[in-house]
């Protein structure tokens, strides 16, 4: 039995007119976003019908989602619904608790148990509001179930469904009390004592009592409380006052018991009050499996017909259960983050178990699989919680697993309010140290800038597009290599058109105007003719400009180390002696024309790379220093981040943030503007 997925409407920040659908990894899901997206909106609303803490159940006036628009005394509707499904139904499904409430899919005949919380909210006789909630099992999969399939959730149902909730801030003195609703309580009271194990701890537990009244100060300390009570109070009932342990009988004595860590630094016990925030934390993971344990070899032995510790009716087994673990990040180190995720993957991994996390840690979501997260947003216009599983290639090819590595990779796009795709590491060295130039903190605005390793931008454009994420891309021009240029305008129109087959002017229509990629046309000039809407006349539209409209801008003419190199030549075209540099090997200046062209030849070669149409863009009269310098700084055994790091503080000191915006290429301040422009819309 596995839980498949939730639909919600109308709870918190989740609108009646966009419900939510959340879908459900058979292990562990991982709810991620910003604060406030509505993360814990989703674990609240399973604990409103199945948490063990019943405290968490029950539906309130507050719970009620309430636009902006919307009166506070407006009647109001909320709906939660769990759908379980079972993955081996080969066999026989004995679950006897759920025998009755088992349905089957109308598609495909999957058998099902379906579970619905409804509420409504009204004014009529409480200003503060009166709240009526059913909880029913469904019988069929119809959207809108009627009251002919609605039967009521038995008690024994719904309490053979336990979600376990581990909230943000965690404090296991809770889950220590002799209680039921605590988990050491819940162990202690499932105790299976053997004939006499009760007395035998009664028996020596009295024997404090009989010390106690031996010991003369004890006895002093007793009388005098005692006489001064009898002095004071002169009623029939509870006049005599005594000085005991508290350990009449079992239940008693277990309540004295504690859990104690040795030994600390002095070689005294502790116990947990005395930990760290991140100590108790680990205390309470540490718990919560060690419950679930017992559970599962209770379980085992009791259809093993063994024997167990634990009295079966008494632990309550569940049929199925979940562990909400919500901000494990908080007060943990990484590494302990990694073990805690690696017990959370153990306990969903198990039969009739399964997982939830939420976090806004990109650590923590670099240790989970991209599609088992759900990705949680608050959307601009209704200011409601959307919900999104990520939009990944659905084969196992290399291009499948290179976007599931790339987004493990860079977690923090799931976070971002604005993502800046580039090629590879220069633009992440550049990019943000720009961005100050113009007063725009990538940090502050939550800005991501991502490589992309020149690979497979389609897919980032799609996910990026089914999480609502705005994006700007930069890739590398490439003119005059194998490919570049219209090559790589080609593919974008392409791309784009797919997500957008109406977007104006590039459209799949026009890729046949597309000239080859060694075509002799200039690609950064290009333009096509199209007609005026209800005229005879043309206009011509530059596809590039297009581009750039709508969001995908290129580092001309090749990348944007040589576009750096044109617009600051005295600092990257000039030896860094603090450094060590010896700069490249230039010509002689009595070479042979046959050396010149040869060495040229080879040059022209490196910076263009295999299978290149050879220089026929004007790359101007500095090309072959350019080049050269080129080839030294960026194409050698150097670390192009480390170079770029160097270079950029030597700009900063020769020239101040006004001058360096100036010479920028013209590319480059295009691509600030538009990203400065498009952070100023994001709403936090």
């Amino acid at each position: 039995m596995k839980l498949n997925k939730v639909w919600v409407s109308g709870y918190k920040s989740i609108s009646n007119d966009h419900p939510q659908t959340i879908e459900f990894d058979k292990n562990v899901t991982a709810f991620i976003g910003h604060n406030g997206t509505g993360k814990s909106t989703a674990i609240e609303a399973l604990n409103k019908i199945f948490a063990t803490d019943h405290s968490l159940r029950g539906v309130s006036p507050s719970d009620f989602y309430l636009s902006d628009e919307d009166d506070k005394s407006t009647p109001r509707n909320l709906v939660i619904e769990a759908w379980f499904n079972f993955e081996n139904t080969d066999g026989n499904i004995s679950i006897p608790t759920l025998i009755n409430g088992l349905t089957a899919t109308s598609a495909d005949d999957k058998v099902i148990f379906r579970v619905r919380l409804e509420a409504s909210l009204s004014f009529d006789y409480n200003p503060l509001g009166d709240v009526d909630e059913k909880v029913w099992v469904i019988d069929g999969d119809m959207q809108v179930p009627q009251d002919d399939n609605k039967h009521r959730l038995s008690a024994v149902q719904r309490n053979g469904i336990q979600v376990h909730y581990v909230p943000a801030n965690r404090d296991p003195l809770v889950q220590l009390k002799y209680s039921s609703r605590a988990v050491l309580g819940r162990l202690l009271r499932a105790i299976k004592w053997q004939v006499g194990e009760q007395a035998q701890f009664e028996a020596k537990a009295q024997e404090l009592n009989k010390l106690t009244a031996e010991n003369p100060a004890l006895v002093q300390i007793a009388t005098a409380i005692n006489t001064n009570w009898q002095n004071i109070y002169k009623g029939q009932h509870l006049n005599e006052a005594t000085l005991n342990f508290p350990v009449g009988d079992i239940d008693e004595i277990l309540k004295l018991i504690q859990l104690q860590f040795m030994s600390d630094a002095t070689g005294n016990k502790v116990d947990t009050s005395r930990l760290s925030d991140g100590q108790k934390s680990l205390v309470y993971f540490a718990l919560t499996k060690a419950l679930f344990e017992i559970d599962k070899a209770t379980r085992e032995a009791v259809m093993k017909r063994e024997d167990s510790n634990f009295d079966p009716e008494k632990m309550k087994l569940p049929i199925f259960s979940l562990i909400a673990l919500e901000e494990p990040e908080n007060h943990l180190s990484p590494h302990y983050l990694g073990r805690v995720i690696k017990l959370v993957k153990e306990y969903g991994g198990s039969k009739l178990c399964q997982a939830i996390v939420s976090t806004h840690s990109p650590s923590l979501v670099g240790r989970v699989e991209p599609l088992q997260i759900r990705h949680f947003r608050l959307d601009a216009d209704t200011k409601s919680t959307q919900i999104q599983s990520l939009t990944l290639p659905d084969n196992a090819d290399e291009q499948a697993k290179y976007i599931s590595e790339a987004v493990k990779a860079y977690p923090e796009i799931y976070f971002a309010k604005l993502v800046v795709l580039g090629e590879g590491d220069s633009e992440q060295v550049i990019l943000p140290r720009l961005l100050e130039l113009y007063d725009t903190d990538v940090d502050s605005h939550a800005i991501s800038v991502v490589p992309l390793g020149g690979r497979h931008v389609n897919h980032y454009w799609r996910l990026l597009n089914a999480l609502k994420i705005p994006f700007v891309t930069l890739l590398d021009f490439d003119i005059d290599r194998n490919g570049g240029g219209f090559g790589r305008i080609h593919y974008c129109v392409e791309q784009l058109s797919k997500f957008n087959p109406n977007i104006r002017y590039l459209h799949n229509g026009i890729l046949k105007q597309i000239p080859a990629w060694d075509s002799s046309d200039n690609p950064v000039s290009y333009c096509i003719d199209y007609k005026v809407d209800g005229t005879s006349e043309t206009k011509s539209i530059n596809i590039l400009s297009k581009l750039e409209d709508n969001n995908v801008f290129f580092s001309s003419p090749l990348d944007i180390d040589y576009s750096m190199i044109c617009a600051f030549p005295d600092i990257f075209c000039e030896k860094d002696s603090d450094y060590g540099e010896r700069g490249p090997v230039e010509g002689k200046e009595d070479e042979e024309d046959t050396d010149k062209t040869k060495r040229e030849t080879e040059l022209i070669k490196a910076v263009l790379k295999k299978g290149n149409s050879g220089i026929r863009y004007p790359f101007d009269d500095e090309w072959e220093r350019n080049f050269l310098w080129y080839r030294y700084r960026f194409l050698s055994n150097k670390s192009k981040p480390a170079s770029h790091v160097r270079m950029m503080l030597k700009i900063k000191e020769k020239y101040d943030a006004e001058e360096i915006k100036e010479m920028l290429p013209p590319e480059l301040t295009r691509l600030m503007k538009k990203v400065i422009n498009l952070a100023e819309q994001v709403i936090e």
